[in-house]
């Protein structure tokens, strides 16, 4: 198991709970999405315990591209926030399960025990809320305007889990950029959150505009 927190008592915390427990062993630790995904080839988990909110790169992303290269590990979403957003962004990543860090130690050991076991761990409401909240953004966000080229990249990479830093310095734009792109596009789709431009693209296949390389600004 691998334990992903940029708080270090956090890690201690996690690794103090699995303690003890023959069969259920902590290969090692990262403190954010990028240094998780350098270390899998190494490490090898079979479950991944993933804070949703990191610097460098967030769970989200980090699952996501995990999910895709290891889709033989399960990811196990930590966090400190009950949010419908956050819920469906996980799901769309291909988490397994979703946990508040308040969870009791039984219910934490019974949940890695179920993801790794290779079962999902959403909640059935879970679940419901979050395709309830995606049925809301796709009805609600109708006709959109036309995104420019260079919002529609922006757009893709939000979809990533990219953050803005992330989105400028893969574009070669400015944080400050990047951020006002953000900012149209979510005026012209009618949305409020990132999150919710995130399921916007998914749910348009707006994301196969990043399989090429970004054009220059």
């Amino acid at each position: 198991m691998l334990v992903v927190d940029d708080h270090e008592v956090v890690r201690l915390g996690l690794r103090a709970a699995l303690a003890g427990e023959a069969d259920l062993i902590v290969v090692g630790e990262a403190t954010n999405g990028a240094e998780a995904i350098a270390k899998m080839p190494v490490l090898a988990p079979d479950v991944i315990l993933m804070d949703v909110r990191m610097d460098k790169l967030g769970g989200i992303e980090a699952c996501r591209e995990i999910s895709g290269r290891f889709p033989h590990v399960g990811v196990l979403m930590l966090t400190s926030f009950d949010d419908d957003d956050a819920v469906l962004a996980s799901m769309l990543a291909g988490a397994r399960g979703y946990l508040l860090k308040n969870v009791g130690r039984a219910e934490l050991l019974r949940a890695v025990r179920q993801v790794a076991a290779g079962d999902s761990l959403l909640d059935p409401d879970l679940i419901r809320r979050g395709r309830r909240r995606l049925q809301t953004l796709t009805t609600a966000s109708g006709p959109a305007r036309a995104l420019t080229e260079r919002e529609a990249e922006v757009l893709a990479l939000v979809a990533k889990g990219y953050t803005n830093r992330r989105i400028a310095e893969t574009l070669s734009l400015s944080e400050k950029t990047a951020r006002n792109h953000l900012s149209h596009i979510l005026d012209k789709l009618g949305l409020s959150r990132r999150s919710e431009a995130a399921v916007y693209a998914v749910e348009h296949q707006l994301m196969r505009r990043d399989e090429s390389e970004p054009k220059d600004p």
